[in-house]
């Protein structure tokens, strides 16, 4: 069998410019990028004027009236562009900030991240890269490769398009709302800007991509707080897990209770967790006891940096 080769292709190659040929195109394709979002995007307006600068396209989620903003380049990623974007978001107090562009600079992905971190839920940033593509002499194609976003939008979008969550939802929202409270008032000063969720997980970074630190409510009626191996690619994860497993006996010794070593070898993720059962009905009831346990996890998430700076 003969196989065809994918070719790359320079963006600039198909639209010469940004504002008469690649804006029109991607407002006329605007599925393709709300595709990659996950969400319909309705455009109301392209070349909108907010002060003296003019936002590429202006749109809202499709049935809603959250404003979409979107500011594409055909360039490598510019400070220029990350400006105007925070102008528009605030100008137009935009819901969803989309930034499109085919080359990232390391700072930029950064900075979209740490936007997203400090953003509460009613603001979400997007870092996409869009990818022109040809197989042999077949027509062009382009793909939209989410490289920045919200972590958790995926649970907000129904937040934020108002609709309304379940007793099971709204309990987890009440309790990382308080742990939030807690964690900001205790050394973590960054978890006052962190959104709370219905999910029962959070993440928080940790200085690398690959790793994040977590706390579940985990089945069982157990807290779990781990340091999670998050690459996308298992072989790294694993790798990863066995240079911290070979010092286990090291880590061990950090925490005051059982450490739960979980390679989980069918699974792309690995982590390192202690776990604490919990009282569902009586953590928010009784205010005791609600501090006790944020204790605990306020204590582990502590070991569990110690644990990752272990190894870098």
């Amino acid at each position: 069998m003969k196989l065809s080769k994918i070719e790359q292709v320079h963006p600039r190659d198909i639209w010469k410019s940004e504002e008469k040929d690649f804006t029109p195109w991607l407002a006329d394709n605007i599925d393709l990028l709300s595709e990659s979002v996950g969400f319909p995007i309705e455009i109301i307006q392209i070349e909108k004027r907010v002060g003296n600068f003019e936002l590429d396209i202006l749109g809202r989620i499709e049935g809603s009236d959250k404003i979409v903003v979107i500011e594409n380049q055909l360039e490598i990623s510019d400070h220029k562009h990350l400006g105007q974007l925070i102008t528009y978001a605030s100008g137009l107090d935009a819901s969803i900030i989309i930034w499109v562009t085919p080359i990232i600079n390391d700072e930029h992905k950064t900075s979209i991240d740490w936007l997203n971190e400090i953003s509460d839920e009613n603001r979400n940033f997007f870092l996409i890269r869009p990818e022109v593509i040809k197989i042999d002499d077949s027509n062009p194609a382009v793909r939209f490769h989410v490289e920045a976003g919200p972590s958790d939008f995926e649970r907000t979008i129904k937040s934020l398009l108002g609709e309304k969550s379940s007793p099971r939802h709204e309990y987890r929202r009440i309790f990382w709302r308080e742990l939030l409270s807690y964690l900001s008032k205790n050394e973590f000063k960054w978890a006052d800007h962190r959104r709370e969720t219905s999910d029962s997980w959070m993440n928080f970074p940790v200085g690398n991509s690959n790793y994040s630190l977590g706390v579940s409510i985990a089945h069982g009626s157990r807290i779990r707080v781990e340091l999670q191996f998050g690459s996308s690619d298992a072989i790294v994860n694993k790798e990863n897990y066995d240079k911290y497993l070979m010092i286990c006996d090291e880590i061990n010794q950090i925490f005051n209770c059982e450490v739960s070593w979980e390679r989980l070898d069918s699974k792309i993720t690995s982590r390192i967790a202690v776990y604490r059962e919990f009282d569902k009905e009586i953590v928010l009831e009784s205010a005791e006891y609600k501090i006790e346990l944020f204790k605990w996890i306020h204590l582990n998430m502590l070991n569990i940096r110690k644990v990752y700076n272990l190894i870098k």
